[in-house]
């Protein structure tokens, strides 16, 4: 069966090209036969037949004229024809083939045409060779040799996924996620532990039912009976769900309201004291007045990738792309581009929290069929986006495929298809599906890190401004504001060295290291407790207390700044210049290993350099003061490697002038 769509898709592109003999015009342009009368009379019946629709009557007058003329090449195309409208592709394809070897030049349309045929017989290499034919022979025919030249790749592709399939074991998600009626759009909480999709509810013959949104919980063995999620849910349609990492943000599609900008629009909504918020929509800055939809959001919140037909799309629909800016405004949205959007159609753009893996839909680049999903991971050194590659069969198939969403770890995938299994036999429309991800198309390795921010003197929470930085590149990975709690979550790559930076201006900064660089795979969140030093008071006799500055590396028994250091500089030479009423006092301490004196040396010269490269940013020398305690002040046993590395530190105590 999902063979066939494929094939109805060829036909509707192609139907006109295909029967363009029995128009007559083939014979006006180039047939040159001389007939005599009783075989033209018998070759007249046959086309009468053949457009009243009597093909069996028609066959067989041009068999017969056919017998009588051999050579007739009219004749063994009209028949051809015929054969095809009848399903009769054996036939269809010798008397094409028959009329080729007679007149190769007769008209480049029994190329097409034998291509047609021989895509329906499964041939698809055999059907690419015509393709290339009559590409080379239409030259003069540049609209449908565009779309000879996309089917052929299509046809190329066929040829070598059917031989090459990817693991595919898709397994219904059963009862308690789908039913009679159509699920689809699946979205999942950065833990896996919700759900979330889009039920018709009403009957599945009613293409106008109501689109509602539906919620699952995992216990870690099994998916919970769904139900609605009746604060979002109205008697319109909803559907198409982003759900932020910290789980009190969503964006959603909604249609047909009254402040709508166009037909679909995106809403969003926040979960406070247990209940969603009434849903808002986007503005006009985000809106258009087309159609606005299949929304997904990256780990920090901060960007947010959607499918458009507004203006400025290269085909169909396009995606595109907003971000937040410093005033956590979303900016105008732009297209992605063409290396991602096509001349087709391109969708259901799902963005893994890794932050670098974007699946979506298509049906603008070679495929199985209608739409076929596909991966772009983002270039490490360029940071653009690489040509997206087809899933591969039998994930893609010759229907239609689309709504794909790809768990944390990227090992399980979840989508929605018509297709399904013998042993499900209940289910029909659109039901989701799980299945496990092969290796190629899978995300980075991706864990989620979350935390809090309180007082270090109260206790209490803090908003703060958190900055994840890669300590190697000092790329920014992400940023993200604590909640009215203090908390944060946002899923993060492993295999990499990280600083996390947490800002409020009645604070200083704190900087941690975090560093999972050996780390393969992560099944537990990495979890980072931070508390702030408030920033002292006039009033305030003593100073705060020590702060460990966790990101100033040195070489080995050297007082030489690493440049991974850089960014904690930077940190407290900006602290320092937006509170001038501060001084700090930079304070460098070893371990034991080594004489006591050269300790002591060491410790005094490396507290001299960070505060070197702090007064080389424009700060005071009066308002900085470094000193060293050599091993004097141990925080831990100096009898493990764990131990000496806690007591090799550089710390920071920030005091009023």
């Amino acid at each position: 069966m999902a063979y066939l769509r494929l094939i109805r898709i060829i036909k509707c592109a192609l139907f006109s090209t295909l029967f363009i003999f029995i128009g007559g015009e083939i014979m006006a342009q180039t047939t040159k036969e001389t007939l005599t009368k009783k075989e033209k009379k018998i070759f007249d019946a046959a086309k009468t037949f053949a457009k009243s629709g009597e093909l069996d009557k028609s066959n067989d007058k041009f068999l017969k004229i056919i017998s009588l003329k051999p050579d007739f090449t009219e004749a063994y195309l009209r028949l051809a024809s015929n054969y095809y409208q009848q399903k009769f592709y054996l036939p269809a394809e010798e008397n094409f083939k028959k009329a080729i070897n007679l007149q190769p030049d007769f008209d480049p349309e029994m190329y097409y045409s034998l291509a047609m045929v021989q895509t329906e017989l499964k041939k698809h290499a055999e059907a690419a060779d015509q393709l290339d034919t009559y590409i080379i022979k239409a030259k003069d025919k540049p609209e449908k040799v565009k779309k000879a030249t996309k089917q052929r790749d299509n046809l190329r592709f066929i040829t070598f996924a059917l031989k090459h399939p990817v693991p595919f074991q898709p397994i219904n998600m059963g009862d308690s996620i789908n039913s009679e009626n159509s699920e689809y759009s699946p979205a999942l909480s950065l833990d896996g532990s919700k759900m979330i999709y889009t039920r018709n509810v009403k009957k599945p013959t009613d293409f106008t039912g109501q689109e509602d949104f539906f919620i699952s919980e995992f216990d870690g063995t099994r998916w919970s009976e769904s139900y609605a999620l009746t604060d979002i849910n109205t008697l319109q349609n909803e559907g198409a769900f982003a759900l932020a990492a910290n789980g009190k943000y969503m964006v959603f599609t909604a249609c047909d309201r009254r402040d709508a900008f166009g037909s679909c629009d995106l809403y969003y909504s926040m979960l406070m004291n247990g209940e969603w918020t009434m849903p808002v929509n986007m503005g006009h800055k985000v809106n258009s007045a087309a159609w606005d939809s299949q929304p997904t959001l990256s780990a920090d919140g901060r960007t947010l990738i959607f499918a458009s037909k507004r203006l400025g799309t290269l085909g169909g629909s396009d995606i595109f792309i907003t971000q937040k800016d410093e005033k956590d405004a979303w900016t105008i949205p732009v297209n992605i581009g063409p290396t991602i959007n096509t001349e087709g159609d391109d969708e259901s753009p799902f963005l893994h929290p890794d932050g670098v893996t974007l699946y979506l839909r298509s049906n603008g680049r070679p495929g199985m069929g209608k739409h076929d999903l596909y991966f772009s991971k983002k270039n490490d050194t360029t940071d653009l986006w690489q040509t997206p590659v087809n899933l591969g069969y039998p994930i893609n198939t010759y229907g239609d495929e689309g709504s794909l969403t790809v768990s944390l770890d990227g090992t399980m995938a979840y989508y929605a298809s018509d297709s399904h299994p013998s042993d499900a036999p209940k289910y029909n429309h659109l039901d989701i599906y799980s299945f496990e991800l092969y290796e190629d198309a899978r995300p980075k390795a991706t864990t989620f890190i979350k935390g809090q921010v309180t007082d270090a003197i109260t206790g209490k929470s803090v908003k703060a401004a958190i900055t994840i930085l890669d300590l190697k590149t000092k790329k920014v990975v992400f940023k993200i504001q604590t909640d009215e709690n203090g908390e944060f979550i946002s899923g993060i790559t492993v295999g990499k060295n990280y600083v996390c930076i947490a800002e409020n201006k009645l604070y200083t900064y704190h900087a941690e290291n975090f560093d999972l660089t050996d780390v393969k795979v992560f099944s537990k969140p990495y979890n980072l407790d931070i508390k702030l030093q408030p920033i002292p008071k006039k009033e305030t006799i003593e100073p705060t207390a020590p702060i460990i500055l966790q990101n100033i590396f040195f070489n080995t028994g050297s007082a030489d700044l690493l440049p991974e250091s850089s960014q904690e500089i930077a940190l407290i030479s900006n602290m320092m210049s937006e509170n001038k009423n501060i001084s700090i006092q930079i304070i460098g301490h070893t371990d034991d290993v080594g004489n006591d004196a050269d300790n002591q040396l060491l410790s005094e010269q490396r507290a001299k350099a960070v505060a070197t490269a702090i007064i080389a940013k424009g700060i005071s020398p009066d308002r900085i003061q470094s000193i060293g305690k050599g091993e004097t002040q141990p925080i831990a046993e100096n009898t493990s490697d764990e131990g000496r590395r806690k007591n090799r530190r550089t710390e920071m105590l920030v005091k009023i002038q």
